[in-house]
């Protein structure tokens, strides 16, 4: 492969340190590895964004967080709600609704054809637990007296528990301890016995959980976050703990269901009083709090369009000078200007190119134009992949320069690149290239857009509050380094640092 080759196609660079806002979608948030097993356990997917909150379904046989157990394979959908990041348009929502198909295999045991036979199964029922908040723990409950084994022993347990902000399961051998945290209610949570013979069954017990608080079930532990007015006056209730029994337009009056549409052009704020019911656990369970919440309502007026509404991406110059389109998430790009650029030079040289969007329906002036000006880096032909080392960590990359302190990764940074940067703390516009196993740069570093924690040298000490500042480095899918940041975990659980 030639030097061409190897720097094609193109790098980015923006002209605004802050990032476009386009709207969360399911899509975006990429759902992948949603799984029903036989005994109608639940596997939650991963996402590409945003984080899941809680799921639910209504097909028949799901209970508590997983489905009875069925003779014949079964489509099941489960409706995600998933936690909007905080760059996107509509994070003010808080979360997103978002469903998912699979089928759940038939669990036959017995004739011509089982499905799983033999292995472990379930000795009576694993007793309710009671804990406080606060980290409290319970007495540790032996799990081989509520399993029996089959033709061969027990080989392990599996903790399957869907409220981890709630309680923590931990198992060691055949010994299960619950530990609270600081929300109270009840939930249940699963532990699967398993042998390691082949095409054995598996057992499940249910465990119900409550955790009590000694404080009164308040507004401020409902936590009210999301929810929404539209302009024709649709009401989306926000997320909370606890139950939403009635909806007010003032404190203490009647049940309503909608309000008024907004005929006004612009913006107006509409508060609303939600009844809540205080969920177990807490002193004043089952009693009722009014609690309120503020939204924007939306008015006739459509909203203007804005670049960050087009989000352009996949806009770049070619090594040759020509001018690579690219998409907008919302309009479309009708023409840009100029139309390409000269080959003559010798260095990576910034351009600035104006894309002309036209407006899309549900914005002012629909069908009209607007301009949106890139800077983009038109790379030198023949240049190299760069020559400095550097290493970062690959076992976790993040879409914030946050998720580093919260991640529990090693984050051991062992992997070498090459780069055009000479300075760790001068690196933004500069390109990363993926080594081989000699260290010899062969190819442009697709980041994907993420965040790397990155050192000089190979570092495998772990990312603590105590390690001191580290480096971070986004780089884009075309290998450019498009935010430099130097970050320090001490500063609470988000870390804090400043870009460079």
């Amino acid at each position: 492969m030639s030097k061409i080759n190897a720097r094609s196609p193109f790098y980015l660079s923006y002209t605004t340190p802050t990032a476009p806002t386009p709207e969360f979608t399911c899509a975006i948030a990429n759902a992948i590895g949603f799984e029903v097993d036989q005994e109608g356990v639940i596997k939650e997917p991963t996402l590409s964004f945003g984080s899941i909150s809680s799921f639910t379904s209504s097909d028949s046989g799901f209970s508590n967080g997983k489905y009875a157990t069925v003779s014949t394979a079964t489509t099941r959908t489960v409706v995600f709600k998933i936690n909007i990041p905080s760059d996107f348009s509509n994070s003010a929502l808080a979360t997103l609704d978002c469903s998912l198909q699979a089928i759940q295999p038939a669990k036959v045991t017995s004739g011509a054809t089982p499905s799983c036979s033999g292995g472990p199964t379930t000795n009576s029922s694993i007793p309710n637990q009671s804990i406080s908040s606060g980290g409290n723990t319970t007495s540790p409950i032996n799990l081989a007296s509520y399993f029996t084994q089959g033709s061969s022993a027990i080989a392990g347990y599996t903790p399957v528990n869907y409220h981890p902000s709630f309680v923590q399961m931990s198992i060691t051998g055949s010994t299960l301890t619950l530990t609270s945290l600081n929300v109270g209610g009840v939930n249940t949570v699963y532990v699967r016995a398993f042998d390691n013979d082949a095409n054995t069954c598996t057992a499940v017990q249910a465990i119900q959980v409550t955790v009590t608080v000694s404080a009164a079930f308040d507004c401020a532990a409902a936590g009210l976050q999301g929810g929404n007015i539209t302009q024709a006056g649709v009401i989306t209730n926000p997320n909370l703990i606890g139950n939403i029994t009635e909806i007010r337009a003032t404190s203490g009056g009647s049940a309503i269901t909608s309000v008024a549409a907004n005929s006004s052009s612009s913006a107006q704020n509409v508060t609303l009083f939600f009844l809540i019911t205080a969920p177990n656990g807490y002193s004043n369970a089952g009693s009722s709090i009014e609690c309120s919440k503020t939204f924007s309502q939306a008015g006739t007026t459509a909203p203007a369009f804005t670049c960050d509404d087009a989000n352009l991406s996949g806009q770049a110059i070619y090594d040759t000078g020509s001018i690579k389109i690219g998409t907008s998430e919302k309009g479309t790009i009708a023409s840009f200007t100029p139309s390409s650029f000269s080959n003559n030079i010798t260095i990576d040289t910034s351009r600035s190119v104006t894309f002309n969007i036209t407006i899309p329906s549900g914005f002012a002036s629909a069908g009209g134009t607007l301009n949106c000006t890139k800077t983009l880096l038109q790379p030198a032909p023949l240049a190299d992949l760069g020559t400095v080392s550097y290493y970062i960590a690959t076992d976790y990359y993040g879409s914030d320069v946050a998720d580093f302190c919260q991640s529990g990764a090693s984050l051991q940074r062992t992997t070498q690149v090459k780069s055009t940067a000479t300075n760790i703390t001068t690196a933004t516009n500069h390109t990363v290239a993926a080594t081989d196993a000699s260290g010899n740069a062969t190819r442009l570093f697709n980041g994907g857009g993420y965040y790397y924690v990155v050192d000089t040298f190979i570092n495998r000490s772990p990312i603590s509050p105590d390690s001191g500042d580290f480096f971070i480095w986004r780089i884009s899918q075309n290998g450019v380094i498009t935010e430099n940041y130097r970050w320090n975990c001490a500063g609470g659980e988000d870390g804090n640092g400043r870009q460079l």
